[in-house]
C-alpha cells in the first residue's frame, strides 16, 4: 500500500522549500489549513481534486508526489489510480465536465510512475523519464510509453491465445495499414462526428477513394455514420467496436517514425539483470 507517512513528509518538504505555510497551502487550493495538516502527517489522503491543485501548487506532477521511497509496489499506485477514478465517478457533474480531461492526464501521468516503478534503480528511471518516450522489455510484455501520445502494453501471453488470423483480417489490417486509410482515420474522432466535406478537405482523397474506404470501415464497424440528434451533425466518426484497432495502426505507424527511443530491457534469471539499449 502506498505509505502515507511518507507521502505526508513529501508534501511538507516541497512546502517547506517553497517556502509557504500550512495557511498558504489551505488558501491556495480552498481547503482549511488542518486538512494539510493531516495530509502531511500522513493521517489520511487528499481526494482526487485536492491532489491534482497540490500538483499544480507545488509544480511537480502526480505520479512523483505518489512515489513513496519505502515502496515501489506498483499495485499501490495501481489501487491509486483505481480510487482516484472512484472519486471522479461520484464528482458533481461540473466537476466531471471541468475536470475529465485534466483527470485522464492524470491517470496517465500515474500509469507512467508503474513503469519506472519496475526499474528498481532511480538514476535510470530518471534519465528515461526525461527523454519521454520509454519502451521496457520483460518476461510480462512489451511496453511502450511515449509523451507525445502513445500508451501500450501487451501482454506476453497473447501468443498463446492468438488464432491465426483469417483472410478478412488481414485484407482489413492491409487496409486500415494504407496511406489513404491512415489519412481518413487521422481525420476522425471518437467522440465527435465530421461531415464528409470536412474530410475531403482534410484527408485530400478523391471523392470515389474516399466512398470506397469508408464503405469499407463502415461495413467492417471500424467507423460510423451518425445522423444529428446527440452528436449535432451529420457525419463520421470513429466506431466503438473496431475503432480501437485503427487506432493501433496510427500509433503503429508513429512509433516506426520515432528516430530515437529509450529502451529498457528487465532480464530475469536467477541473478536479475538490467540494461538499457
Amino acid at each position: 500500500m502506498l505509505d502515507t507517512k511518507t507521502f505526508g513528509e513529501k508534501l511538507r518538504n516541497h512546502r517547506k522549500n517553497l517556502g509557504l505555510s500550512q495557511e498558504n497551502v489551505a488558501e491556495r487550493i480552498g481547503v482549511t489549513a488542518q486538512a494539510v495538516s493531516k495530509w502531511e502527517n500522513g493521517e489520511c489522503l487528499p481526494d482526487c481534486f485536492n491532489l491534482k491543485s497540490l500538483g499544480e501548487t507545488y509544480g511537480v506532477s502526480l505520479d512523483i508526489l505518489l512515489e513513496t521511497e519505502t515502496t515501489r509496489d506498483a499495485d499501490a499506485v495501481a489501487a491509486k489510480i483505481e480510487q482516484l477514478a472512484d472519486e471522479f465517478i461520484w464528482a458533481t457533474e461540473s466537476e466531471r465536465d471541468a475536470g475529465h480531461k485534466d483527470l485522464g492526464e492524470n491517470l496517465l501521468k500515474l500509469w507512467k510512475g508503474i513503469y519506472f516503478i519496475e526499474a528498481g534503480n532511480r538514476e535510470m528511471a530518471q534519465r528515461d523519464k526525461a527523454m519521454g518516450n520509454l519502451r521496457i522489455m520483460s518476461d510480462y510484455g512489451l511496453k511502450i510509453w511515449d509523451d507525445d501520445g502513445v500508451v501500450a502494453v501487451v501482454q506476453a501471453d497473447l501468443r498463446d491465445k492468438l488464432q491465426d488470423p483469417g483472410e478478412r483480417e488481414l485484407t482489413l489490417l492491409g487496409t486500415l495499414a494504407s496511406p489513404e486509410a491512415i489519412r481518413l482515420i487521422a481525420a476522425l474522432e471518437p467522440c465527435r462526428t465530421t461531415p464528409k466535406e470536412e474530410i475531403l478537405e482534410k484527408t485530400g482523397l478523391e471523392l470515389p477513394v474516399l466512398n470506397e474506404l469508408l464503405l469499407t470501415l463502415l461495413e467492417n464497424k471500424v467507423i460510423e455514420h451518425v445522423f444529428g440528434a446527440r452528436w449535432g451533425r451529420d457525419g463520421y466518426k470513429i466506431c466503438g467496436h473496431f475503432g480501437m484497432a485503427a487506432y493501433l495502426i496510427l500509433a503503429a505507424a508513429f512509433v516506426l517514425g520515432k528516430p530515437v527511443c529509450c529502451m529498457s530491457e528487465y532480464v530475469h534469471n536467477t541473478v536479475n539483470t538490467e540494461r538499457t539499449l
